[in-house]
């Protein structure tokens, strides 16, 4: 028996089948198999944390359940993680548990809205998180685990089962797992993370509310002012929460392509920005009557748009070189983007 683990111990054959139907049953798993998370495996994660095991990180909304370090370890050996991911998944929960990320609020609501991970710094490199081509798919040890040990967090000390909690009307697969980096090396402007206040040697994640993705497709579009103008018109969807509560913090994954014409064309990232919100507005008047009566939209000069300053745009490089693709991400409304260090 390994000492100083204070989580009960749960005996069980020494079988997936047995292991995984106890997880299914109890509601500790995504409805995938679990890693089992033995009392070896766990003490190998704490040892790469090199943290006190019932230090207490944060409270997780909405149960206000204890993520300790140990319970963090727990969760990222069920999720398939390596050790070293872990100093990840507690930067991105500190960053959650914010409040003005709001997570009492996306894991309760109606909304399909999931937590996106977006790591910054040399530790992309150092753990093999994909930052290139199908960085938001599958295929990465890094990335999936990653993401999916947060949203065992939130299920498993959070409290957010769906349904009894969790009240999403259709949810979307980033409840499972999104987190990817960015692609630092192949952008011509700063990283997320340095336009954030942080240096370019510094590891952080930035965590987004997002409800999925839209992709837009630029390939044999020439020019970027015809490029924005799409960007501008996906973010602008009226039916969106960032469109409605006139409070969004929509994310746009560029390909290095697209940033490299930008900048050709005499575009910084702060014309991308503003060229955007220029381009994101829909005239209040076609809006249902019941939400102009609200009057809780951002309107101006008699356009509804989706976020209230171009800096609000959360812009990130990330994917394959080729600008063919562009991936939206709108917000839920009522959450910002929130950014932590990593402590390797």
């Amino acid at each position: 028996m390994v000492e100083g683990l204070k989580s009960k111990r749960v005996d069980v054959p020494d079988s997936s089948d047995a292991i995984n139907e106890l997880a299914y049953r109890r509601g500790w798993t995504d409805g995938l198999p679990i890693v089992a998370p033995t009392e070896e495996k766990v003490a190998a994660m704490l040892q790469e944390i090199g943290r006190d095991p019932g230090e207490l990180i944060v409270r997780v909304p909405p149960a206000l359940g204890k993520a300790t370090v140990e319970k963090i370890a727990i969760n990222a050996v069920m999720a398939g993680c390596l050790p070293s991911y872990a100093p990840v998944i507690i930067a991105a929960l500190e960053a959650m548990c914010e409040p003005d990320f709001n997570l009492n609020g996306i894991q309760a609501t109606t909304n399909p809205v999931a937590p996106a991970t977006i790591v910054n710094g040399p530790v992309r490199k150092k753990l093999d998180i994909n930052c290139g081509a199908n960085c938001l798919g599958q295929g990465w040890r890094a990335n999936a685990t990653i993401g999916r040990a947060i949203r065992f967090l939130l299920l498993n000390i959070g409290g957010a089962a769906p349904g009894p909690v969790d009240k999403a009307v259709h949810g979307q697969p980033a409840k499972y797992t999104l987190c990817f980096g960015e692609d630092e090396e192949g952008s011509v402007w700063d990283p997320l993370h340095v336009e954030r206040g942080f240096e370019r040697e510094d590891s952080a994640v930035t965590v987004v509310g997002m409800s999925g993705t839209t992709n837009i497709l630029t390939a044999g579009v020439r020019f970027s002012d015809e490029i924005l103008m799409l960007i501008g018109n996906t973010l602008a969807q009226m039916g969106s929460n960032d469109m409605f509560l006139g409070g969004g913090q929509p994310t746009v994954v560029l390909a290095s392509g697209h940033a490299a014409l930008f900048k050709s064309e005499g575009y910084s990232k702060e014309d991308v920005k503003q060229t955007i919100y220029d381009q994101s507005g829909v005239p209040e008047d076609r809006f249902p009557k019941e939400r102009r009566e609200k009057k809780i939209m951002w309107v101006d000069k008699g356009l509804v748009r989706p976020v209230k300053r171009p800096e609000d745009i959360v812009l990130v490089v990330a994917g394959a070189p080729q600008p063919y693709h562009i991936a939206c991400m709108p917000t839920f409304g009522t959450s910002r983007a929130q950014t932590k260090a990593i402590r390797l």
